[in-house]
């Protein structure tokens, strides 16, 4: 069987249902693009995924903000949680442990010093090292790396494409909380590919064919392009969130009225910053229909001084090959360049936003506008 240009082989019949069965539910089989070829688990699937970056995580404060984030998460996602994973947990607790006997996630916070960086990663797969569409993961530095500036702390959450686009506003909600409660310095959220972080490895490859596919969708590790991510940036995406401080200098240059117009891009204050929502919905740049949609465009020509000038690598596996190469070096430097115009482009991608559907009640919430000049 070909796919995406690469022969697959299955071992027997059964293999092959596994495999069909998990592509009717938008799930993709372990190691799909790796050189030992396709494994019965779910090792990647398409969602949608916020990513908030912030200070630290080590103050009672900041813990207790983490954990309000998750009570909230939970609530909608935890029939579908499965498995709780930490890095280096303390005595007395796992690596890995079924969702339903984890400790809450208050009383394993308890249990880090200061000085210690914790690592929580819920997930919906149905095997401890397979991925699912549900998954919360949050990156606390310690106190001692926080005050070394060069780290940051991060915090993640993922829903099922279409439990998104039929409950816009809960996840909108849950986004403007989450950063309101953490002061967060970035983030954003959109279209991404959950691939098992258990085996990353194996899995990066997947995801680097669907970057091609979807060029609006995320690219990489959120945890660990972390620390690359602390003086601006990394993209623009359906939801956008930057702190007043950066924003501020935007406002100042531009006439944002005009250059992100009121009828497709919004924006709400989360306290310390501001969220700016491009469309309606995330939207995924599907390569064969519109890889540039134009609110992606448009924010990003707005937004571009921010981003960080380099990033490193997106991927860091060892599955690399020539027809379905990772995201590396200066792959990594043109994804991110990848909604970049030129100047006199701009009126093209203008004419391209009148065809979009635009912002409404039931995607938005249109009286919590600010006001942005």
């Amino acid at each position: 069987m070909l796919i995406g240009g690469r022969s697959l082989h299955f071992k027997n019949q059964e293999d092959y249902k596994v495999w069909a069965d998990q592509q009717e539910k938008g799930a993709i089989g372990g190691g799909l693009f790796a050189k030992a070829g396709p494994e019965d688990y779910v090792g990647a699937i398409p969602a949608i995924r916020a990513v908030l970056y912030f200070k630290e995580g080590y103050s009672d404060e900041m813990r207790e903000a983490i954990a309000q984030c998750f009570d909230d998460y939970s609530q909608i996602a935890k029939e579908h949680l499965t498995w709780l994973w930490q890095d280096e947990p303390p005595k007395g607790e796992s690596e890995s442990i079924t969702f339903n006997k984890a400790k809450p996630i208050r009383d394993s916070l308890m249990n880090y010093s200061l000085m210690k960086a914790f690592y929580f990663l819920y997930t919906s797969g149905k095997e401890k090292f397979a991925t699912g569409a549900w998954e919360f993961a949050v990156n606390g530095v310690s106190k001692w790396r926080s005050e070394m500036g060069i780290y940051q702390s991060s915090l993640t959450f993922s829903m099922p494409i279409h439990w998104v686009e039929e409950n816009t506003q809960l996840f909108i909600e849950l986004f403007i909380n989450c950063a309101q409660r953490l002061k967060v310095n970035h983030g954003y959220a959109g279209y991404a590919c959950i691939i098992s972080q258990i085996r990353e490895d194996k899995n990066e490859p997947t995801e680097a064919y669907f970057s091609r596919k979807w060029w609006a969708m995320d690219v990489g590790s959120p945890t660990k392009e972390s620390n690359n991510l602390i003086s601006g940036i990394k993209t623009v995406s359906w939801l956008t969130a930057i702190n007043y401080e950066w924003f501020n200098k935007i406002q100042e240059e531009e006439a944002l009225n005009s250059e992100l117009p009121m009828s497709w891009f919004i924006g709400y204050d989360y306290g310390t910053g501001i969220i700016i929502q491009a469309g309606n919905l995330p939207l995924n740049g599907f390569v064969d229909e519109d890889p540039l949609p134009a609110v992606y465009v448009l924010l990003n020509r707005v937004l571009k001084p921010l981003r960080v000038e380099k990033i490193g690598s997106l991927h860091r596996g060892n599955h690399n090959n020539e027809e379905n190469p990772l995201i590396t070096g200066y792959r990594a430097e043109a994804w991110m360049k990848r909604f970049d115009i030129k100047d006199d482009q701009k009126l093209e991608y203008f004419g391209k936003l009148q065809s979009e559907p635009k912002l409404n009640s039931k995607h938005a919430f249109l009286d919590r506008r600010v006001d942005w000049g």
